[in-house]
Parts: C-alpha cells; sequence; structure tokens
C-alpha cells in the first residue's frame, strides 16, 4: 500500500507540475503586439505593413521565450528598416518601436562603397558611387576609420539638431558635403566641410564633441552671408571648467 500511495504522490505530482506549466503558458501566452513607427520619409509603408504582419505571428507565443532574435528577424525589409527597441510587458504584450533608417553616409573602400544610416550602421555594398535613394543627392562623404563610424554617426546627429534646432528635420547632406577625421600635431580633429565653402574644425572631437558642435553652431548662426560661403569655425576645448571656445576666421 505504502508503494502505490507513493507511486500516487508522484503521479499527481507530476499532473500537476504538467497542468502547472501548461496553464503558465497559457496566460503567459502572447495576446498583444503593440508596434510604433518612427518614420522620416513616408516612403516605406508596404515595408511597414509586411513587418507589422510578421510581427503579429508572435501572437500565441510564450513570453517568457521570446527573445531579440525572434523579434529582429522578423523585419521584412532591413535595408530601409530596423528594430529600435522592444519590451515584454507581462501577462501578454510586446511593445515594439520599428525604426525607418534614414540612408546619410558614404564611404569610399577598396570594394567601391559602402552605405551607412544615420547611426553609422551598414545598409549596403555598391560597386558605384551611390545617391540616396529618397532625393538622389549625394550622400555625405565619410572619410574616417570603420571604428570610428558610429561616433562620428552620433556626431553628426548633434551637428543636425543644433544646426536645424527649431525647424523641421532636415537632411543634414542638404549642408554637409564631407567630413573627415586627421591629426593636427598630437589632437584628433574632425572637419565639417559645408557645401557653402565653410568648414568647421573640432579639436579633441571625442572630448565633450556634442558641446563643441553646439558651440560651432551658435557661431555659425551669427555669420553674414558673406562669412558662410568660406573661412573656418574652429573648435576648442575651454580652459578649466569652462566650456567650449568656438572662433571664426577666414
Amino acid at each position: 500500500m505504502k508503494y502505490i500511495r507513493k507511486v500516487m504522490a508522484v503521479g499527481l505530482s507530476i499532473i500537476f507540475l504538467i497542468a502547472l506549466v501548461i496553464g503558465t503558458g497559457v496566460i503567459l501566452s502572447v495576446r498583444n503586439v503593440n508596434v510604433s513607427f518612427i518614420e522620416y520619409t513616408g516612403e516605406y509603408k508596404e515595408e511597414y505593413e509586411a513587418t507589422r504582419a510578421n510581427f503579429n505571428k508572435l501572437k500565441g507565443s510564450g513570453l517568457l521565450f521570446i527573445d531579440g532574435d525572434d523579434i529582429y528577424g522578423k523585419v521584412a525589409a532591413t535595408d530601409v528598416l530596423v528594430v529600435e527597441s522592444y519590451e515584454k510587458k507581462f501577462p501578454c504584450t510586446v511593445n515594439i518601436v520599428l525604426r525607418e533608417r534614414v540612408e546619410s553616409f558614404t564611404v569610399k573602400n577598396g570594394d567601391g562603397y559602402a552605405v551607412y544610416d544615420d547611426r553609422g550602421q551598414l545598409i549596403r555594398n555598391t560597386e558605384n558611387e551611390p545617391l540616396n535613394t529618397v532625393d538622389g543627392a549625394p550622400n555625405v562623404a565619410l572619410e574616417c576609420s570603420d571604428e570610428d563610424i558610429e561616433e562620428i554617426a552620433a556626431l553628426c546627429l548633434a551637428f543636425k539638431e543644433n544646426f536645424f534646432e527649431g525647424e523641421q528635420p532636415k537632411a543634414l547632406r542638404r549642408v554637409v558635403e564631407s567630413v573627415a577625421t586627421g591629426k593636427l600635431s598630437s589632437l584628433q580633429v574632425v572637419n565639417f566641410n559645408l557645401r557653402s565653402g565653410l568648414k568647421i574644425t573640432v579639436h579633441d572631437w571625442k572630448i565633450s564633441g556634442a558641446q563643441k558642435v553646439k558651440k560651432a553652431c551658435e557661431v555659425y548662426s551669427k555669420l553674414n552671408a558673406y562669412e558662410r560661403i568660406k573661412g573656418t569655425i574652429t573648435v576648442i576645448g575651454g580652459k578649466d571648467s569652462a566650456g567650449p571656445v568656438a572662433k571664426y576666421g577666414e
């Protein structure tokens, strides 16, 4: 009898565990997939809808077991769309932020050209010099090491935000022709070569680069039309705790 009771107890425990797992799976299965879309051009509605339909396939899956690969792998057109972020909200919801990739930079290499988005992420490689797929204009040419591309892209975002402050978002390529890193003595510098002919040189750009770019844009805003077509705005770090210093010179 003791043996039978032990077997029954084990059997009941197994049944209870199975019921618990099944119940938990049902309770924590995905019922809601909320997608937010950050778009800039309005060009990729079809790709968005296809990706949105793919995300809906997550419904019914166990929320506990969904990971990034399950979500990233459902983007229908990775050359124009990317998952900005995702969040699992228990018991049954996944929130996803989808972002349109903004083709922004071109880097010349040994095989032709590489095209990057505004975050410094590779979009594609091509043999021929590419023009922007949205308006057919040249992208901003980057001249820097592969290791610096993402940092330069972040600095360019800061430049764009400050240069077009108070205006609707504009394409960086409208203003900037190329961005190149280099050295001046022992200092690392980055040069923004504007299409107007003006150059902005930022010293020690890896240190407080965004603040230095902001200071350069403040100086630019005070230049007259003649000054904006030639010369250089040079930005250096301020002494001690002072902020960056920017000066214009022909």
